[in-house]
């Protein structure tokens, strides 16, 4: 079976990316011939054609929130990526599209054009504002697409909230599961962190985005540090756009401002996820309006305990306080009060992070795979 798969993405890190690639290691090796479009050469490239499969680069039109020139245009590049994706699949000789996320569109009017199935991978957050305009985008989703796969229960709710269901079907992330549960801790990474060998390390993994609400993190890290000295710090993750650029110099100047810039650290992107996750003492994710939060998963199979925002999707994964803490979103006091519980007591620390990495078991890549193989089966079967 041939699939196109349409990713809006070129950049060094992203979690589009990193669930597509987990989840094409389980469909490839049964007969899938993944063929990836993506709208400009990256570093991505070498990685998906490591994996085995054919990447090409074609215009892609990303929907915008914003009203700048890009988006007055949108129309005209879609028509442009409409023809451009309907070509390489004709010239493929596709079996069936699947678009990575839902701020393409093109995917499904060239599936349509060609008489083939489309599938469509919602990975959005929760946030669906303004109403008017979501109402419109999951009337296009849906109309579209034959099956559309939803990251979260959360997630599934904008299409709930709008008697969209009759498609939707609820795919957690696939993680590689085994993979984050062997990383060992290695002194190399934990120093490459901030952290010695008998130091407690407290992290956070992501793209420094506002959404992620890093500053969150920072000050609950400013409490924490004012009660156990020796803790030490580390936020994991790159910034790229514009709007992300601007957000890394603001949590630079608020480490200052806070004076903890001795027990920050900066790490940047990182490609070694699983021994990032087995470095840490505790893991943290304060961002809002999370559509999965794909490291939250990682880290509860490395076996981490963990504090995330109880908001969107990663209550959900936690299941509020059985699998994870969780803290009130934007309250750096709240959440420092539940990593002082966890770095305070070990035991319960250690009880929680073995009782995560069993809930993990749930996000592992091959059964994720064999549901969608299986999909793909269906929606591809002689009517």
């Amino acid at each position: 079976m041939r699939v196109l798969y349409l990713n809006p993405f070129a950049g060094e890190i992203s979690g589009p990316d990193e669930s597509l690639r987990a989840l094409l290691a389980g469909l490839i090796p049964t007969g899938v011939d993944a063929h990836i479009v993506v709208p400009a050469a990256g570093s991505q490239v070498e990685r998906y054609e490591a994996m085995g499969a054919t990447v090409h680069v074609a215009p892609l039109a990303v929907l915008r929130r914003d009203l700048s020139l890009a988006t007055s245009l949108y129309p005209l590049n879609l028509a442009r990526s409409v023809v451009a994706v309907r070509a390489i699949a004709r010239r493929i000789n596709a079996d069936l599209i699947h678009t990575n996320m839902e701020v393409l569109l093109e995917g499904g009017f060239a599936a349509r054009l060609l008489g083939v199935p489309h599938v469509l991978h919602y990975r959005g957050n929760t946030l669906d504002r303004p109403k008017p305009v979501f109402d419109a985008l999951t009337a296009v989703w849906t109309t579209t697409a034959d099956h559309v796969y939803c990251i979260s229960h959360a997630t599934a709710g904008v299409f709930a909230r709008r008697g969209r269901t009759a498609k939707v079907e609820v795919l957690h992330n696939p993680i590689d599961v085994a993979r984050f549960a062997a990383a060992p801790r290695v002194p190399d990474v934990r120093a490459s962190l901030g952290a010695s060998a008998a130091t407690p390390l407290v992290g956070t993994v992501g793209r420094l985005h506002p959404r992620k609400d890093v500053e969150t993190f920072l000050r609950a890290a400013a409490i924490v540090a004012a009660q156990l000295p020796d803790v030490r710090f580390a936020v994991v993750g790159s910034a790229e756009a514009s709007v992300e650029l601007s957000y890394q110099q603001r949590l630079t100047a608020l480490t200052a401002e806070l004076g903890i810039g001795d027990r920050v650290t900066f790490a940047g992107a990182r490609r070694d996820i699983p021994a990032v996750m087995a470095a840490l003492d505790v893991f943290v994710l304060s961002s809002r309006h999370e559509g999965f939060g794909r490291v939250i998963a990682e880290a509860m199979a490395a076996g981490r305990s963990v504090v995330v925002s109880d908001e969107g999707a990663p209550p959900e994964l936690v299941e509020a306080n059985r699998y994870g803490l969780c803290a009130r979103p934007g309250d750096a006091g709240d959440f420092a009060r539940h990593i002082l519980s966890l770095l305070t007591n070990p035991a319960a620390a250690a009880a929680m992070g073995a009782r995560a990495r069993t809930r993990a078991a749930d996000f592992d890549a091959s059964a994720v795979a064999g549901r969608v193989r299986a999909r793909y089966d269906q929606l591809t079967a002689p009517r």
